[in-house]
């Protein structure tokens, strides 16, 4: 979705004010060149203080301020955490989950799937659409707020799942059979003996349970999108502030939520990215968080949410919160948007740092966040909707993510470290990817990486297939093809139905202890690299052998296998070895996909794409601490904060924390 200017602001709360300063914070947010406010999902209870009785009086001083100052609206709903009044008067609105039964307080702990909390919700949307419809400045509505299902397993949450299962398997003996339920006794004759999921030793049915659960979640946001098109103006759009996994910041993508699915009913995707600052800044979570909102509509997205201040260890640098804002902006993001643009003065996120301090005035922060407003108004009309062109794509897999929970490989690999290991170095070789998943159309890439496609369908090994043939070069990690959708291990050689198109073959894998491989570049020998967490002893037949273990007993086995097959390359990965080692990979298969590799790599990262009057934009940026020199090697452009001209061959010295933007 194409915006007509890059959305600067901050998410907005007259609610949670100490005190009535909405004028004064209106003129600071104009002063620092923001443009929009994202206001209401998190207040149901202000909105609806008792049951049935409504009080917009906050909503209306947003508005109203907004129209007076010019400010573009994004309004939320606010169905993600409850009002207690909603919680006592019916209680099983909280969800009933493995642990027993949630307590009041926390957000995101409803049931969404039942009728009483729909209901209420349904009214409260409704209440809130009818307020806000005909303010000229709301451009857009954010559905709910990085929803979760809570883990909802009530007896009539749970009865949902098993008529799903009906409808998949009308045989209740082919259901038993794909489960394997006849181990431990688990089998059922009869769905009303099907027991309790919160117990399930069985892998596979944990696994089908959580992906249920993602599917309600879809049902739930496409249920509140098609109330809101009730009331919708056209030029208006739909989003939604998808998050990541987390651990203590936006890591790997989301297991709790499809987000594929969920976003085929939005107009624009939205993310929330937060990542670490200071000297751990490398701007690799915000590219490979921009990487995940661009892949849901195969189209620029919205930052709806991203750090200023944030937690105790992310105060930024002086000059780097500039820096991530433009980081946003290279991924194709068409808006940064503060979470939030003040700190707040009571309870759970007290310290989680807004824009402004407690103080509420003035601060580095704010100043930094000005020069960029200032710059944004100057030449954003050259970075808005910028397309990217990425020559490689990383595929990934929500089901293979819950596989690999459901058995995993170690207590330290996990899913999202193997695609994040996988991303990350491409990131540091300045080698700029896509994300697709199984569904996706991806024969247009020159390389494809797949990262533990642990849960493959024989459908999608067959687009595999068919892109290796078809001339793609492929990257096969390990750990993939081993299940099918149910996590039903393959019975046949591994990897399932690819063994004869990578040319190699394994039945056994152990944990490498004092492990290393041992590269083989065409007639020479190449680097060593250590191998940890996990190997499988693969045995080449007609394929190149690209790497060995050096092991006494294990180095008769291949640890990186190459085959031509037909037009294409498919290469097999058998272990998890050092960031340094997979790039020293990904360059040989640059080289085998005729893909340039840029000479300089981190921490100069350097992005590309196309503006809207089709000239190419590329932005330089220094990750570090020091000034950086790169050669502009491409055609004579305009370096657009400077304004200066910029030759084939200039040099051009990046400042610590500081980025370049040429237009050519």
């Amino acid at each position: 979705m194409k915006m007509d200017e890059i959305l600067f602001g901050a998410a907005y709360y007259d609610e949670y004010m100490p005190y009535d300063r909405i004028e004064t914070d209106m003129q600071m947010m104009k002063k620092a060149g923001m443009n929009i406010i994202r206001i209401a999902e998190s207040t149901w209870s202000t909105w609806e203080p008792s049951d049935g009785v409504f009080d917009f009086t906050h909503l209306h001083r947003m508005l109203d301020a907004a129209v007076k100052y010019d400010m573009k609206v994004i309004v939320g709903t606010p169905t993600y955490a409850i009002p207690a009044w909603l919680a006592k008067k019916h209680p099983a609105v909280l969800s009933f989950s493995k642990n027993g039964q949630e307590l009041y307080g926390h957000r995101q702990l409803t049931d969404i799937t039942n009728p009483d909390y729909l209901f209420h919700a349904e009214r409260i949307i409704r209440k809130l659409m009818e307020e806000v419809k005909d303010c000229p400045n709301v451009i857009g509505y954010q559905l709910d707020n990085e929803t979760r299902a809570a883990g909802a397993a009530s007896p009539e949450t749970q009865q949902l799942f098993i008529q799903k299962m009906k409808e998949k398997y009308p045989d209740i003996e082919d259901f038993n059979h794909e489960f394997g339920l006849d181990y431990w006794s688990n089998r059922i004759q009869c769905w009303e003996d099907f027991p309790d999921v919160r117990g399930t030793i069985n892998g596979s049915l944990s696994a089908a349970y959580k992906r249920f659960l993602r599917e309600c979640i879809t049902d739930f946001l496409h249920w509140q999108e098609r109330i809101l098109r009730e009331y919708m103006h056209p030029g208006q759009f739909i989003t939604h502030n998808f998050d990541y996994s987390w651990i203590e910041y936006s890591f790997g993508i989301q297991p709790l939520v499809n987000q594929y699915d969920a976003a085929r009913f939005m107009d624009v995707a939205g993310v929330d990215i937060y990542h670490l600052t200071q000297d751990k800044l490398t701007g690799a979570m915000i590219t490979f968080g921009g990487a995940v909102g661009r892949s849901l509509k195969k189209n620029n997205y919205l930052v709806l949410e991203t750090q200023s201040q944030g937690r105790l260890n992310w105060l930024p640098y002086p000059g780097q919160l500039r820096l991530q804002a433009y980081s946003h902006l290279s991924c194709g993001a068409n808006s940064v948007m503060y979470w939030n643009w003040h700190s707040i003065h009571n309870s759970f996120e007290s310290y989680w740092k807004g824009i402004l301090s407690h103080n509420l005035a003035e601060n580095e922060t704010y100043k930094e966040a000005a020069v960029f407003g200032e710059e944004i108004k100057r030449i954003g009309s050259h970075l808005r909707n910028l397309k990217k062109n990425c020559k490689i794509a990383i595929l990934t897999d929500n089901a293979s993510l819950v596989g690999l929970e459901e058995f995993p490989i170690s207590d330290t690999l996990d899913y999202n470290t193997i695609l994040r290991w996988m991303f990350d170095a491409c990131y540091e070789l300045n080698l700029e990817c896509d994300l697709v998943c199984a569904e996706d159309h991806f024969d247009d890439y020159s390389l494809l990486l797949v990262p533990a496609f642990y849960s493959a369908t024989e459908k999608s090994i067959q687009k595999l297939r068919n892109y290796v043939a078809l001339g793609g070069h492929l990257l096969y990690g390990f750990k993939s093809g081993f299940a099918d959708e149910e996590l039903k291990i393959y019975h046949d050689n591994q990897p399932h139905n690819m063994t004869d198109c990578i040319g190699a073959t394994y039945d056994q894998f152990t944990k490498p202890e004092n492990v290393s491989l041992q590269f083989y570049d065409g007639n020479e020998v190449g680097p060593q690299f250590e191998v940890s967490e996990w190997m499988e002893l693969v045995k080449a037949n007609d394929a190149e052998v690209w790497a060995q273990y050096i092991h006494p007993f294990w180095g008769k086995y291949a640890a990186i296998t190459h085959k031509k097959v037909a037009a294409g390359t498919a290469t097999y990965l058998a272990c998890y070895t050092t960031k340094e080692a997979l790039k020293h990979l990904i360059k040989k298969l640059a080289d085998v996909a005729k893909i340039e590799l840029p000479v300089v790599t981190f921490p100069v990262i350097i992005k590309r794409g196309t503006n809207d009057g089709g000239k190419e934009i590329i932005y330089y940026f220094n990750y570090s601490s020091e000034n950086q020199t790169i050669c502009h090697e491409d055609a004579d452009g305009v370096e657009l904060i400077s304004g200066k001209n910029v030759h084939t061959g200039d040099g051009i010295v990046l400042k610590p924390w500081d980025l370049a933007i040429i237009e050519m």
